[in-house]
């Protein structure tokens, strides 16, 4: 089906949009397809901004676009309040768009705020007495695939992160991440969904990879994203301001040459990754301008590699061989002073137990297993692709 067919059914609505570069097609980026057929009033742009111009944890808040009538919105701002749209702007609109791509792990902020988007559109219609708010889904695949990993986060480490009983690599599509956050919460919201087929006049879900945010520059980083990207909890790079972030990692003290740290890393999982011992010196970010000894994950079969139980492997093998040079950074991480980066990103007890040696290896790959099993039954999800 053609997308002007369908926004035929939208046609008098005001309209806002929640997107970014990464939805683009045709030659046209889907906010320009919306503004030509429908009546866009404002644009909300996540963190890293409408292009992914911006880096990690920087505030969008002096970012300027001219788009005529168009406003912009920014929903990562200063303080922690940025993050929610505006009662007064939703009394404005009658739908908002969620046109955006992910990557497959719960910290990657973009589904985050379409979530707070929702709770505030449905917090909005419980109070309105006649206007109500609708939600335009443009759904997509998950670059990722339908593998999960991990357990649900817990209602205490729920943050700009985290939402509270999704798995670190959840397997959903935006559209079903939607439902599921509808459901769950029993929020009051009404949901549209189309596949972003419609924009390719195919009937396939096909889209173009167009990196959603600075440092996700291909489709191989989402395989690693969901370990990962716990490195932003430590001392360590996690490959930022390298071509290869979130594959490259390491550290000025790291011994590239380790015989016994690389066999250490790669003990299990076995035939599923190749680590490459390198050297490295990241242009911007943690080390700038240091020589850092790491590592680089070459995947060999990316849909059996557990990246989760990869990087807290990792985490654990680096206290244990470098015990007065690693650390767990502390400090204001995504607007939370209370919770370190670290227990925001793990979000479960039993998981920062195994960092603090707690449980073993063999402990922790049963109990994801369990809760991974948990998880696709409650979704109602084919064993993994």
């Amino acid at each position: 089906m053609n997308y002007k067919k369908i926004f035929k059914k939208f046609q008098g609505a005001r309209v806002g949009m929640l997107t970014n570069q990464s939805a683009f097609s045709n030659g046209q980026y889907h906010f320009e397809i919306v503004k030509e057929n429908l009546d866009l009033k404002v644009i909300f742009i996540p963190e890293h901004g409408l292009f992914a111009e911006l880096q990690d944890q920087v505030s969008g808040s002096n970012l300027k676009y001219d788009f005529g009538k168009v406003r912009m919105e920014n929903l990562y701002g200063d303080e922690e309040h940025s993050l929610f749209v505006k009662a007064e702007t939703l009394s404005e609109l009658d739908l908002i768009v969620l046109d955006i791509r992910d990557v497959g792990a719960r910290y990657y902020t973009f589904l985050t705020s379409c979530y707070y988007i929702l709770q505030s559109v449905a917090k909005y219609n419980s109070a309105a007495t006649s206007h109500f708010v609708e939600i335009l889904v443009i759904d997509s695949p998950n670059p990722a695939g339908r593998k999960v990993e991990g357990s649900p986060l817990q209602k205490k480490f729920s943050s700009f992160v985290g939402v509270e009983t999704v798995l670190h690599r959840h397997g959903l599509t935006i559209a079903e991440m939607m439902r599921y956050y509808k459901n769950e919460f029993n929020l009051n919201v009404k949901l549209h969904i189309i596949p972003i087929g419609v924009f390719y006049g195919k009937k396939d879900d096909t889209f173009l990879w167009v990196p959603p945010s600075p440092n996700i520059p291909a489709a191989t980083t989402c395989y690693v994203y969901s370990g990962q990207c716990l490195l932003e909890g430590t001392n360590l790079s996690e490959g930022r301001g390298t071509t290869r972030p979130f594959e490259t990692f390491g550290a000025p003290y790291i011994q590239m040459q380790d015989e016994k740290l690389l066999q250490r890393l790669t003990e299990f999982q076995r035939n599923t990754f190749i680590l490459r011992p390198l050297l490295y010196m990241p242009t911007f970010h943690k080390h700038k301008g240091e020589k850092c000894g790491g590592f680089q994950i070459l995947l060999v079969k990316k849909n059996k590699f557990h990246s989760l139980l990869f990087t807290l492997h990792l985490l654990r093998t680096l206290r244990e061989f470098y015990p007065n040079d690693f650390q767990f950074l502390q400090g204001v991480y995504e607007f939370r002073s209370d919770h370190s980066a670290i227990e925001l990103l793990t979000g479960d007890d039993k998981i920062l137990n195994f960092l603090n040696g707690d449980s073993n290896y063999l402990e922790l790959e049963k109990y994801f297993e369990e809760e991974e099993r948990s998880w696709r039954k409650k979704l109602g999800m084919r064993n993994e692709e």
